[in-house]
């Protein structure tokens, strides 16, 4: 059975509440992208959501671009960032004609591809579209994140709305739940909504191991500090390049 996430109902509640990340990684990242690839011009956004952080982008003047599964976020996308590109697709099944000088996939997207296989996908479809000298910036989960921090149940209550979270962590699987129940007013009577979401708590070396098989280096940093990782640091930030030995089909944009 398909689970259906980020729905018409939830797409507008984490609008309204979840992309302050989009403005948490900002600094970092443009700080990132000035200094080692400062005549970059071009950006893709990855799981762009609602268009959080490429409205950062779309203000200092790249010319940016949006996949996300969801129509209904890209919807809201559209209209906050209106000058953006944006295309409702799988990540998995990334195909444009186009390179770009930057590509982005922030606030653990990426760790709803719970089947290695899945992540080793998007990587190689990343360095297909990444332009010669280009950046890849992403976050994920670790495992130790979700173990430490997906296993307890939180309520937001509002006059319009209420929102249950409960969230769980297996850690002979290595996988999290997060059921998001929404109660939204409607006249004198209530919606409900409910939305079952499921991440893989990676291991650091799982990712890297990947990483590195698909021909990219990297530096990594804590996502709360912008430093050096802990050892149980909750979510890395990835900054990746091409390695120059690795070898590329310049000619070719899909793989098969």
């Amino acid at each position: 059975m398909k689970i259906m996430v980020y729905s018409k109902e939830f797409a507008k509640v984490y609008d309204e509440k979840w992309t302050v990340w989009g403005a948490k990684m900002w600094p970092f990242v443009f700080r990132l992208v000035k200094e080692k690839y400062s005549n970059a011009t071009s950006w893709l956004d990855l799981c762009c959501g609602t268009g959080a952080l490429l409205k950062y982008v779309s203000k200092r003047g790249f010319s940016g671009v949006g996949i996300d599964r969801s129509q209904h976020q890209i919807k809201i996308a559209k209209h906050r960032v209106p000058n953006a590109k944006f295309y409702i697709e799988d990540v998995r099944n990334l195909s444009l004609s186009q390179r770009f000088d930057i590509i982005t996939c922030t606030y653990d997207s990426l760790n709803y591809l719970t089947k290695k296989r899945d992540l080793e996908r998007v990587f190689r479809k990343v360095g297909i579209h990444l332009a010669k000298n280009g950046i890849f910036i992403f976050d994920m989960n670790t495992f130790e994140g979700l173990q430490d921090k997906w296993c307890k149940t939180s309520i937001m209550h509002e006059p319009s709305k209420t929102i249950i979270i409960e969230a769980s962590f297996d850690k002979k699987r290595a996988i999290g739940k997060c059921i998001i129940t929404g109660f939204l007013k409607d006249g004198r009577l209530y919606r409900k909504f409910e939305e079952t979401h499921i991440e893989r708590g990676y291991y650091k070396t799982e990712i890297e191991q990947l990483l590195t098989k698909t021909g990219f280096s990297f530096r990594k940093y804590d996502s709360d500090t912008c430093k050096k990782p802990k050892v149980r640091s909750g979510r890395i930030i990835y900054v990746c390049k091409r390695k120059r030995n690795s070898k590329r089909k310049r000619t070719k944009l899909l793989e098969d």
